[in-house]
Formats: C-alpha cells, structure tokens, sequence
C-alpha cells in the first residue's frame, strides 16, 4: 500500500467516525458492547503489545542496515532510516494518545455522540497503528540480501 492510497484510506475513515458519530451516534457509543468494554486498559494492553514487538522489530531493522551499509562499505540508508525512526516514534505518539483518550472517555463519555467520538478516535488510533505496521512490513520484505548489495556496489 502506497502513501497516497494510505492517507486517503485514513482521510476517509475520519470522514465515515465524523459522520457516524453525528448522525447515528450508537454505532459507535458504548450501547456498542464490544467498544464499552474494549476503549480502556484493553485498548493500552492491545496497542503496548504490539508497540513493544513493533520497536523490538525497528531496532533490529536499524541493526540489519547496519550490517548492510558496513558490506556495502557506503552509507547510503539514510532516508531508509529516518522512515523507520519516524514510524517507530509514530508507534509510541499513538500509544500516548490511546492513553489520553482511555482518560478522557471517563470524564467526557456522558452522551452517546461523546462516547462515539471518544470510541472512534480509539478505532482510528488502532487503524493508524495498522498502516505503520503495513509500512513496516513493506519496508522489511523490501530488503535485499547483503550479497545483491554488494555486488551491484562492486559493479559500480
């Protein structure tokens, strides 16, 4: 999935939660079962899970460039880099807003459309975390071995 196709998708699924909490408001309320019980700590201990394997997996991506840049003997992943860096920090911003809304639904859930804006941002904060996985999954079986690198750097 492409940039372009990723933020329309996320463009649009702000649009869908902005409308469904407007007009049909219990959709996305906690007369939803599964959002009532799902949008507290269930929220934090789905999305820390996967932060902690998610930044385990960057780390060991920036250890395996690493290794490759060393056999190339030229550095050259640079922006390669600062894309997993900017996802792994996107990783830990949604965890922290997962936190704030999990905080916020109990002050501010009185109402089914406020219950349905608070239960929407927690479905979008998971649907941006997906997209990061999606680029890093990409970026991963994008990799081409070490000995494809340095042969087309000892051809150069």
């Amino acid at each position: 999935m492409n940039k372009v196709v990723s933020r329309c998708f996320f463009i649009v699924s702000i649009g869908i939660w902005i409308i469904l909490s407007i007009s049909e408001p219990w959709v996305l309320s906690d007369e939803n079962k599964f959002l009532k019980d799902f949008v507290n700590h269930e929220l934090l201990n789905v999305l820390g899970v996967i932060m902690a394997i998610t930044l385990a997996s960057a780390a060991n991506l920036h250890l395996e460039f690493n290794k490759i840049e060393d056999a190339a003997s030229k550095t050259f992943l640079t922006n390669t880099r600062g894309k997993v860096k900017f996802s792994a920090f996107s990783m830990i911003v949604i965890f922290f807003l997962a936190v704030v809304v999990v905080v916020l639904k109990s002050h501010l859930a009185t109402n089914d459309i406020s219950a349905s804006f608070i239960n929407g941002s927690a479905i979008l904060l998971i649907l941006f975390n997906l997209l990061v996985l999606i680029d890093l999954t990409m970026l991963v079986f994008s990799i081409p071995p070490i000995h494809k690198i340095v042969t087309s750097k000892d051809e150069n």
